[in-house]
Order: C-alpha cells, then structure tokens, then sequence
C-alpha cells in the first residue's frame, strides 16, 4: 500500500500487485528467493509519468475534465469504461459498515481512473516488451548496465522519493513538479511552506521511524541468528498507528491525512486500453520494464549464487514480463524483485517459491477482507515505512570515498548517474547513465596499454621491458616486440599507430627523412635521434606486434593496419603479426 501511494495510485493497488506478483512468478521464475511486488524505483518512475500525463491530459484537481487530451478525454468519458466493476464484499464491522469504506470500489474520481488505466496500460506494453525481449535472448541487457551505474540511479532515487514523501511527513499541500529539475522545485516549494508545518503528522513519522528502525537494525540484523523469524515491524507500527488514529479520531479532531477508501474484492477482468501508452509513453513503459527487470535480476544473482544455483536471465525476463501483464489486466503495474523482502525471504529460511506463496495466501486475506480496516492508516505512517526501506540505498552513499580510492572512473559514473538522475529525472538519468558508462569503455581503450616486450633470461617469455628485470638486451637482432592490450578499432586507431611508431623506436617519417639526407650525402647530422636510425639502416630490421590480448578489430582498425604496414615497407622495415585471432 506504501509503495502504490509512492506511485500516486489508491493503496488497494499496491495489493492486487503483490498478490498477482508473486503468484505468476511463482509458475515461470528461476529463482528461489526472489520476492515479487511492488518497490519503490517503479513506483516513483510510475508516478512520474501520471503526473505528466495529468498535466498532458487536462485534468484538473477538482476532478473536472478538460478536453485537452482527446484521447484520455475518449477513454474516460466511455460508457464502456468502468473502474467500479469490483467484485463485493461485506466491509462490515459486528454489522455497521465502515465510514467510507466503497464496499468493494475504488474511489470513483476521473483521476483515480485515469491514473489507473494508464498504469495498466503501461505494465501490458511493458510485459509484452519482455516476454519477447526474453524470447529472443536479450537477457544479457543487463550488463550494459554497471555496478557503479545502479547503484548511483537507485541512490538518487531515494532522494526523489524522500520528495515524493516531504509532502505526507510535513503535512504540506505541495504541487507535484513535472519534467526536469523537478526535485528542485519540489524543495523550493517546500522550504518557502516550512513555516506551515502540521506538528501531528511529523510526530507521528518520527515516532514510526524511530521504531521501525529500532526493531529492524537493532533487533532483526543483530540477533538475526536468534530469530527464526525476523520480526514484522512494519505491520505491528501500521496496525498500532491505525488503532491509535481511530480510537482518538485523528482525522475528523485533528485533520490528519489517512488512507481512506479501501475496498474489499478484486476488481474484474479488463484490459487497459494502449492508446494512452502508444500516444506518448511507450518509451517509458519499455525503460520502466527494463529498470525492474534490471533491479530483480540483479538481487535474483546474488541470491543466488549465495545458495548454489544458477537462474536463467531470459526466462527472468519471460516471467517478469508475464507477470506484468497479469498485473495489468487486474489494475496493478509493473511487479518487480524487492531487495529487502528477497533478503528476509532469504534469511528466514525459505528455500523456494513457496514461501511467496504463502505470502500471497495473506495478501489475499487482506484483499477480501481486512483492507477496509486501514481506512484510518495515517499517511505518513506509510512515509515511515517506504524511507525505512530505502536504507540500504542510502548506505551507498557512504562507499563513496572507497569507490573513488579504487576507480576514478567508477566513481564518475557513480556521480553522473546520480546526479542526472535528482536534477533531471529518472528516465533521462538512467539513460545518460548507461551512455556515459559506454563512453568510459571507449575512453579507456582509446588509452589502451602498450610496451616494447623483451625475453626474459632463460625463458623464451616476452615481458615488458620496463617493468620486469632481467630482460635479454636484443640490440644486435635487430627487430623490435610490441605489445598491444585491447581492441583495434575506430576509437583508438590513431594511438595503435602512434604509440607502435614510438614504442618501436621506428618511426617511418624520421626513417625516411634519414635515408634521403644519406642519400644526398649532407653535412654530418647533429640530431642523435636522426643518427641513431641511419645505423639501424644498415640492417633490416622487423616490428613485431604481439596481438595475443587483441579481441577484434574493426575495418577502420584494419585500414590502420595496413597503413602501418605500408609505412614500415617504404623504408625497409618488416611487420610481423603475431597471436592473431582467427575471429577477428
């Protein structure tokens, strides 16, 4: 229910995803441990684009609709369109309904509905996406995308959702923030309505925060080998905080923002109609699918390989993308592996999927008929919860200084990411992300490590000759070893050349500048160098090139081949390849 008030849809969403989640996983997943459902990244990436979508479609915060967008104003305004179709229930207590419970619908406002077929559509198009992209073997997406670059997105992440949540734990009526700098913005607004602060809610968040981090830190991770079960903090302080907001009437005395509706039963079939996605979001649908699958992998490996067993990377995808699709088809989004759910999972001795599906079992208990119960869930109680969970991403925070003693780069890719992300937005920081982290690669083989080899004494063993000792002296054999670490391509095609000319000691532009003075019998030469390689000439001398750690070469990496071949004949010196790859 957190998670899916992160998302800016009605709480009872956050349930029919971590039912519908798990369960389809529990047929096609690989993994063991992973635990399915809602998480705070697709939440916060979801409700960015309802937010966008809002403003793009017209709607106005009165509810009222604005026939701006003609194609949500078509879908909303649909005689076939219906979000109340839910199956009913008896949300009763000893035979008197509960205030304001909808006795099995949702709050029945053109933005509920709208927010909510968008969201569905998204995770359809998103699920479709993967099951092909798994299909067809793209499961190995995942490592264009670095250790660094995750974790510098889902930091920053954590940080756009603390703004997400600012609103609930200060008790500000702030505006949502679209498009770029919207953090920013956000801040802005709420350090100029600081002063309007409701002391209630910030109470009630501390007081919940401060519990849930006493019993999760302090008890469950230091006396977790004392446990068998760790203990469920999270619903003794939502239960307590629902109690206590009932009991003292919180929300009618003192106007403390709860959660209100939740209706019992499950809503019907419906599919989601694309054409909101095709329209302007298919991009995100496509990105939002490949982030969960990204996040659910990852935790899906270490897993893993923690309890001896492999997973399948393109069936995770095939079963993260149905379950998607599930989820769609029942008002839900985008299901995806949470990190800390996985971990108690893990910890708490489950040993296979049927741990989730116990876990569903309750969720469906609540679906049908204790959800009305939190009609007096304060709010920022749910703040409480989701920052709880976002503590291991800012951990990440703190292997800052050891990420830069270790990679530079790393850490720039670290730093671009997260920073990209809070200014601009998470799609677009995601996406700079990855294009920075491949610009590393190529920066870094554009500097590609080369040096003259020499054999080592007693050994036919050729080492750099500046770093190991002793090293054969071969002055009188008159042929030179290079060795070239990493690719020859369109990148770095100057610097082989470059570096292969100097290295070598044989550059072709001195060579034949040298033979032409010798030929025209000029004054005795000054320049040593130019000396140095008129005695080189009286011997035919060879280039070796050792291409053992070669991995490819392109066609501009060939031309530049050739070139220096080219270059080594006009004066006489041979170019010799050796170690090559047959798969160049």
């Amino acid at each position: 229910m957190a998670y899916a008030m992160l998302s800016s849809l009605p709480p009872i969403c956050g349930l029919y995803i971590s039912f519908f989640g798990p369960l389809v996983y529990f047929f096609l997943g690989t993994s063991k441990h992973v635990s399915m459902g809602c998480i705070s990244i697709v939440s916060l990436m979801i409700a960015s684009v309802l937010d966008d979508a809002l403003s793009y479609s017209g709607l106005n915060t009165d509810h009222s609709l604005i026939a701006q967008n003609l194609t949500a104003h078509a879908v909303l305004s649909s005689p076939e369109y219906n979000m109340s179709s839910y199956s009913q229930s008896n949300s009763t207590v000893e035979g008197f309904p509960l205030p304001g419970v909808s006795q099995g619908q949702l709050p029945d406002t053109p933005i509920n509905r709208f927010k909510i077929e968008l969201a569905s559509a998204l995770s359809l198009i998103s699920g479709i996406t993967m099951i092909i992209l798994g299909r067809f073997g793209f499961g190995i997406i995942t490592t264009y995308m670095p250790e660094p670059m995750v974790s510098g997105f889902t930091s920053a992440v954590a940080v756009q959702i603390i703004t997400a949540q600012a609103k609930h734990i200060f008790g500000l009526d702030v505006v949502r923030h679209n498009g770029y700098f919207k953090t920013i913005k956000t801040w802005i607004d709420i350090l100029r309505g600081i002063n309007g602060t409701q002391w209630l809610p910030l109470l009630i968040f501390c007081f919940s925060f401060v519990i849930l981090y006493i019993v999760k830190v302090h008890i469950n991770i230091r006396y977790k080998t004392k446990l068998k079960v760790p203990i469920p903090a999270d619903l003794i302080v939502v239960v307590l905080a629902t109690v206590i907001a009932y009991v003292a009437k919180l929300s009618e005395n003192n106007g403390l923002n709860v959660v209100r509706e939740i209706p019992a039963g499950f809503p019907s079939f419906r599919p989601p109609d694309l054409s909101l996605v095709f329209s302007r979001y298919l991009k995100d649908a496509i990105m939002i699918g490949i982030v969960a699958f990204t996040q659910t992998v990852s935790i899906a490996k270490i897993l893993a390989q923690t309890n001896n067993y492999d997973i399948d990377s393109n069936q995770e995808m095939v079963a993260y993308g149905a379950g998607s699709v599930v989820c769609s088809l029942f008002s839900g989004y985008i299901p995806a592996g949470s990190v800390g759910r996985s971990m108690v999972q893990e910890g708490a001795g489950g040993k296979t999927q049927v741990a989730s599906l116990f876990g569903c079992l309750v969720v469906l208990v609540v679906i049908i008929a204790i959800g009305p119960l939190f009609y007096h869930l304060p709010k920022c109680v749910l703040s409480a919860v989701v920052l709880m969970s976002l503590r291991g991403m800012f951990l990440q925070y703190t292997e800052l200084p050891s990420l830069w003693r270790k990679s530079k780069i790393d850490f720039m890719i670290w730093i671009v990411t997260a920073a990209s992300t809070i200014i601009l937005d998470a799609e677009i920081g995601i996406i700079i992300g990855i294009v920075f982290s491949v610009f590393t690669v190529t920066f870094r083989t554009q500097g590609t490590d080369v040096y003259e080899a020499g054999l080592v004494e007693g050994t036919n063993i050729f080492k750099s000759t500046e770093r190991y000792q002793p090293i054969r002296s071969d002055e009188g054999s008159h042929f030179v070893a290079i060795h070239f670490h990493g690719p020859v391509y369109f990148a770095n095609a100057e610097h082989f050349m470059r570096t292969v000319y100097k290295k070598s000691g044989l550059d072709p532009k001195v060579l034949r500048k040298a033979k032409k003075q010798e030929a025209k019998t000029l004054s005795p030469m000054t320049d040593s160098d130019s000396l140095a390689e008129i005695e080189m000439m009286n011997g035919r001398w060879k280039v070796v090139i050792d291409f053992t750690t070669v991995n490819f070469v392109d066609l501009v990496g060939v031309k530049t081949i050739k070139r220096v071949y080219t270059d080594y004949q006009s004066v006489g010196v041979d170019l010799l390849l050796v170690g090559c790859n047959g798969k160049y």
